[in-house]
């Protein structure tokens, strides 16, 4: 039988190998971080998501609000198709932009417009995983943990930041579920994604 006393005695022997153990196992999890981040962005092939979003402007009386779905697909296309308030179409493959609308359609080539295609780099880059990408267009903030992650993106281009002034996407692991786009007039957009399962 052992006694109390021993019982304790173990116990205080134990707790430095329990304690070193936990230290080592943390030590072997990375530190969560932009590149982690872009590591499991980079490991979805596909996603489906339900989106609303709230543009504020200021020569409007009341926030305009819309609503769709959203679709990535690895490597290079994203699909906007908005419900509220009226029907549109947006996707984006390669270099080419579609805009569908009230039964016209529109084709631009994003190398023909760069600020146009700074913006959407700013999400598919994001969502492709591509750091390097990311951070030839954009000065990169990140910060909270692996389940509240914040990445800020502030343009590095004149032109482009004439246009938007930072652009903050949150979310956690490898799902973004909240982009923000801040305007130099004051104007902006916020758009909450809730992924399907």
């Amino acid at each position: 039988m052992i006694s109390g006393k021993a019982l304790r005695t173990d116990l205080a022997r134990a707790a430095p190998l329990v304690l070193l153990a936990g230290a080592l196992q943390a030590a072997d999890v990375p530190a969560w971080n932009f590149e982690r981040l872009m590591a499991q962005l980079a490991q979805v092939q596909t996603s489906r998501a339900r989106y609303s979003e709230v543009r504020y402007v200021a020569i409007l009386k009341q926030p305009l609000e819309l609503s769709g779905t959203l679709s990535y697909s690895r490597p290079a296309r994203i699909e906007k198709n908005q419900i509220r308030p009226f029907p549109e179409r947006v996707s984006v493959d390669g270099d080419s932009l579609t805009v569908e609308r009230e039964g016209k359609t529109r084709r631009i080539t994003l190398r023909d417009s760069p600020l146009l295609a700074t913006l959407v780099e700013s999400l598919r880059a994001t969502l492709a995983g591509d750091a390097d990408e990311l951070r030839r267009l954009f000065s990169i903030s990140m910060q909270g943990p692996r389940e509240r992650w914040r990445l800020t993106l502030t343009p590095r281009e004149l032109d482009v930041a004439g246009v938007v002034t930072e652009i903050s996407l949150s979310g956690a692991g490898a799902r973004v579920g909240r982009i923000e786009i801040q305007e130099p007039s004051g104007d902006r957009s916020v758009m909450t994604i809730k992924e399907d399962t």
